[in-house]
């Protein structure tokens, strides 16, 4: 006679990380649609995150240097005021200018846009980092890193992949959407010097 034990193992359900997708890698450059493009533009001066001022053709504007306020996005303060992520954002969009071989600026229309301040023009950044390689949208990059939060992401001509992109920052709880601590943020009161 042989007898059969039957054993149940209990398991708990494993935790998986969520899926990540290079968003940035599926958004390309469309030199034929009708919005307005800059091309082989210069940084002039790295403000923060989200603001960059650019050396462009004069024809394009009088003076030739374009302050670009990125669409979009909005990063944490860095500059007058500090928020936390504010350092990491603005190193990051630094980091990834520095390294460009090559950057267009593009419009979200066919004429430039300012922004409610009146004084920087919304813009989309694209660089690439070698001739070979594909351009990048900055602003989404910055966005699917989580370094951003949205500032009408939807409403734009890249809207839903910007979505999608906040979605998966706010899934794998990057930066801004991570709850933790800044690590180069300083939480403690004034200091009298």
């Amino acid at each position: 006679l042989c007898l059969m034990a039957m054993v149940m193992v209990a398991c708990d359900p494993v935790e998986t990380e969520p899926e990540h997708i290079d968003y940035v890698s599926q958004l390309k450059l469309d030199m034929t649609s009708s919005s307005l493009k800059i091309e082989n533009v210069k940084v002039k001066q790295y403000i923060d995150g989200d603001t960059t001022h650019f050396y462009v053709p004069e024809s394009v504007i009088d003076k030739g240097i374009l302050k670009a306020r990125y669409i979009a996005i909005n990063t944490p303060e860095s500059t007058g005021q500090i928020e936390e992520w504010g350092k990491k954002a603005s190193n990051f969009t630094k980091t990834k200018l520095q390294a460009a071989t090559s950057i267009i600026l593009e419009s979200d229309t066919d004429a430039l846009n300012v922004d409610s301040t009146g004084d920087r023009h919304l813009i989309w950044v694209w660089y690439k980092t070698a001739d070979s390689a594909e351009y990048r949208n900055l602003n989404l990059e910055i966005l699917q890193e989580g370094l951003a939060i949205a500032s009408s992401s939807s409403q734009n001509r890249y809207g839903s992949i910007c979505m999608n992109a906040i979605d998966q920052a706010k899934a794998h709880k990057l930066y801004v959407y991570s709850g933790e601590d800044d690590p180069d943020f300083y939480y403690g009161s004034a200091i009298e010097l």
